[in-house]
């Protein structure tokens, strides 16, 4: 019997899959369903998706791109680089941090962030890369 029933519920389903959106809308409505209000819950939802999946990449990428600058830094002052040194310092000056972040050297990744809090990073990394060269 439960064969029967499963190949009943998959022939419906064919026959919606296949047929023509009107039909199924009319179908719809006899049963008592709003088909409007249904399709702009739908597509509400759809676009509340499609908006956390942009944030939820934009946010990803944007942490990429603030580590690679952390490490940018990081690595300057290792290294004792003096344009990008000059650009930190030029950051905490801009921010008026320069009581708190006097020792560069003992900078963590998080007072680095900090810091560079707020700025634009496309801006900042380029600024970065073009010290390098």
């Amino acid at each position: 019997m439960s064969n029967l029933k499963d190949k009943i519920d998959k022939g419906i389903t064919e026959f919606y899959l296949n047929s023509d959106i009107e039909l199924i809308k009319k179908s719809l409505e006899e049963e008592g369903v709003d088909v409007a209000k249904e399709s702009a819950d739908i597509s509400n939802f759809l676009k509340r998706l499609r908006f956390t999946e942009v944030a939820m990449s934009t946010q990803k990428s944007n942490q990429i791109l603030l580590d690679r600058i952390v490490g940018k830094f990081q690595d300057a002052i290792n290294k004792n680089l003096e344009k990008p040194i000059a650009t930190l310092i030029n950051l905490v000056e801009t921010k008026q941090m320069s009581i708190q972040f006097r020792n560069l050297d003992k900078l963590t990744p998080d007072e680095i962030k900090e810091i560079i809090k707020g700025k634009n990073l496309v801006d900042l990394m380029d600024e970065l890369d073009n010290e390098e060269s």
